[in-house]
């Protein structure tokens, strides 16, 4: 597989952690009942996988148009799927 699809899955995975996370801090499973701090620390996961990726691969594969098409949006929609159905079915 290409670096675009390897870095694709990578934020995939990343959004159903940061869900799960979300969840965690929206219903009080957690200590602390926040749903600002979840959606802070998604992110501080996305930027993070992002410059994984960018040491990962080089900045010639992953340019920043790159990123946003094939990493923050497929992170960001399945955070949000993620979230919203756990707080939904759980």
């Amino acid at each position: 597989m290409d670096e675009v699809s390897i870095m694709s899955y990578e934020h995939i995975i990343g959004g159903i952690v940061a869900g799960i996370i979300s969840y965690a801090f929206s219903t009080g499973v957690l200590p602390i009942t926040n749903e600002m701090l979840g959606v802070l620390i998604s992110i501080v996961i996305v930027y993070l996988l992002g410059k994984l990726a960018e040491s990962k691969y080089g900045r010639e594969k992953i340019s920043l148009g790159s990123w946003i098409t094939n990493g923050i949006l497929p992170f960001y929609f399945m955070w949000l799927v993620v979230w919203i159905m756990l707080l939904n079915y759980l």
